[in-house]
């Protein structure tokens, strides 16, 4: 009997239906479901199904083509519909899921809710008023700074706001300027997150400003040059011990001890004078503890995602991420007046004797008869714990400062030579405490200040406090200063960027920073990746101005920005930049033209860069739906 006669028309629709059956389980398959059963040999007996269906699909299109052609195109054609149904589907999920996160966390309804906790516990608390306080600590704030005098703002700032603008204007002071902020207006103010944990109630305020940026001639008092006049946007963040109660104007920002209620004068120790309360710790009132630029500004991430947190509060119960960072932004700002003085003396007294030797030995580096390399117009993005792990010794944890600077060399008047552009400079320091050590909550925000008598660390050319003797440069009071290292790719891990449950454990810029930094392998950016690259910056709220400066730090010799040194590390920083690229549901042309030059460069495939994103796609899809749930 020929092939002809065998194909009746009940054959026919069994065909049909034998191929429509195979389409939906090949489209389960994709899914994540198994089809079929493993047999010896690692062989599937679905493959074999498969293959009948084809063959007798290609003998039908040659023995009857006028049934066998339409049928093989109303399978192709329904295949796409279903894909891209499919498609659709995945990336509507994903791009709904995160918008669903990201009204949760910006949700005014969510602000309204932790404001009601903390007035249940301080009824005497109102945001009214907590505005209007933040308004006048802003105003305060930029009058001492243009007049370099601190001591009117010290009573209601930790020591690492204090440390950041007293070791600037002593580099102004030796440069022979001011910063001066002129015409300043506050032009709204508003909670935007609050968050609660043991130690601290967290306030972020955002306020919109405006002033004219000058700097002026210290002996002269003329205008030397305009910086900047418009608006501009920042992001302050006050820090309260819970259960601490509202006196009505009877705080720190209105200049009265909100512990005695006296008059506020302080000692060196941040102490009042009349009951010697440490009114900066944040156990009597709200504390100004970091300002944030807006293209740096996002809501903290879970202290448990910190590898180690969890275990280290075990041990230590009043160790919190709050006070590490301010630790760590203290000892940065000492570590840039240690170029600017050309000498390891600002840290000595918050690093170990190794690390201070061995930048003693860098700084002999960057000096000749006349001038030395500092590092000018610093600027710190954000200061994020990476780590934390304990050891029989010594407990170590690993933070990420991301800043920037321009290397300028200055003579020995102060006055500055040469420079070169900006760069950004991501680098982890790790500080190190002895094993077994606890963190004292009178203190947590006295980072600058000895653990032992609360002296201020004045520096000198001893880790010992100048006061009472105690050692304080070797962990085991405070953490100190060990090593300062590049930011590595090897830090990325892909896993922890979800578009889903809002969590990144990397920014945005520092997988453009990896990407950039891979594609100027060859020596040159064209105008076709500068587009790309500007255009992920854009939609991930770059400004230009930001990739300008990532740009710089790439084409420098010496750019120390994070670059894949293997296979792997290239393909985690691909599926990270792909998981990013989705949280909008979708990968366009240009991002997907700019994942494939960065895996070209990179070493990786075009395939590699279709696979990952289709790969990446199912998981979010998979987060999605069960975030749904």
């Amino acid at each position: 009997m020929g092939f002809r006669n065998r194909f009746s028309p009940f054959a026919i629709f069994l065909l049909i239906l034998l191929v429509s059956t195979a389409g939906v389980a090949l489209a389960r398959a994709g899914g994540g479901q198994s089809y079929g059963g493993s047999r010896s040999g690692g062989s599937s007996g679905g493959g074999d199904g498969l293959g009948i269906i084809v063959y007798l699909l290609l003998r039908l299109c040659i023995e009857q083509p006028a049934i066998g052609i339409p049928l093989v195109i109303i399978i192709i054609v329904v295949s796409i519909i279903v894909k891209k149904k499919r498609l659709k589907k995945q990336y509507s999920t994903i791009q709904q899921a995160g918008n669903h996160n990201l009204n949760q966390r910006q949700d005014a309804v969510a602000t309204q809710t932790a404001l009601a906790k903390i007035k249940q516990r301080d009824p005497q608390f109102t945001s009214a008023a907590f505005i209007q306080k933040t308004n006048a600590a802003f105003l305060e704030i930029q009058q001492a700074w243009s007049d370099q005098d601190l001591s009117k703002v010290r009573r209601f700032i930790s020591d690492g706001v204090n440390e950041r603008f007293s070791l600037q204007i002593d580099m102004q002071k030796k440069q022979g300027i001011r910063n001066k902020m002129e015409n300043v207006q506050v032009l709204g103010t508003e909670i935007v997150s609050i968050e609660s944990d043991s130690h601290f109630d967290s306030m972020h305020m955002k306020i919109t400003a405006k002033a004219r940026d000058t700097d002026i001639n210290l002996e002269t008092g003329k205008k030397i040059r305009d910086n900047y006049s418009g608006t501009f946007v920042e992001y302050w963040s006050f820090l309260r011990k819970p259960g601490v109660q509202t006196l009505a104007g009877k705080g720190l920002v209105e200049g009265v001890c909100p512990n005695c209620g006296a008059h506020l004068e302080l000692s060196d120790s941040g102490k009042c004078l009349y009951c010697d309360a440490v009114i900066t710790s944040g156990e009597y009132d709200w504390v100004l503890s970091e300002i944030t630029q807006s293209i740096e500004w996002s809501t903290a991430t879970n202290p448990s995602a910190v590898p180690g947190y969890d275990a280290m509060v075990e041990t230590d119960p009043g160790f919190n991420l709050q006070t590490i960072e301010d630790t760590a932004s203290v000892i940065f700002w000492r570590y840039i007046k240690s170029y600017f003085d050309n000498s390891a003396n600002p840290v000595r007294k918050m690093s170990t004797e190794k690390y201070s030797n061995s930048l003693e030995e860098s700084l002999e580096n960057v000096r000749d008869e006349k001038t030395h390399l500092f590092f000018g117009d610093a600027a710190v993005g954000a200061v994020e714990v990476q780590s934390i792990t304990q050891g029989s010794d010594f407990d170590r944890v690993q933070v990420m400062v991301k800043w920037s600077a321009a290397n300028q060399w200055v003579d020995y008047s102060g006055k500055i030579k040469s420079g070169g552009p900006k760069t950004i400079r991501p680098q982890i320091f790790t500080l190190l405490r002895k094993h077994g050590v606890t963190t004292l909550a009178e203190t947590q925000l006295n980072s600058a200040h000895c653990p032992g008598c609360g002296a201020p660390n004045t520096g000198g050319d001893n880790g010992a406090c100048e006061y009472c003797g105690r050692p304080l440069n070797d962990g085991s009071g405070a953490w100190v200063l060990d090593s300062i290292g590049p930011f590595s790719t090897s830090r990325i891990n892909s896993a922890g960027v979800s578009p889903i449950s809002g969590t990144s454990n990397v920014s945005a810029d520092i997988l453009l920073m990896a990407m950039a930094t891979t594609m100027y392998a060859d020596g040159e950016l064209d105008s076709k990746e500068m587009d790309m690259l500007s255009s992920f910056a854009g939609h991930r709220g770059i400004s230009a101005e930001h990739l300008s400066t990532i740009i710089n730090s790439v084409t420098q010799p010496d750019a120390q920005l994070p670059r894949p040194a293997n296979t792997g590390e290239a393909q985690e920083v691909l599926k990270a930049m792909v998981r990013m690229s989705l949280a909008d549901g979708r990968i366009d042309d240009t991002e997907k033209t700019l994942l494939q030059n960065y895996a070209s460069s990179a070493g990786l495939s075009r395939y590699e860069v279709t696979s990952t994103i289709a790969k990446q796609r199912k998981s979010l899809y998979k987060e999605a739906k069960k975030a749904a749930k």
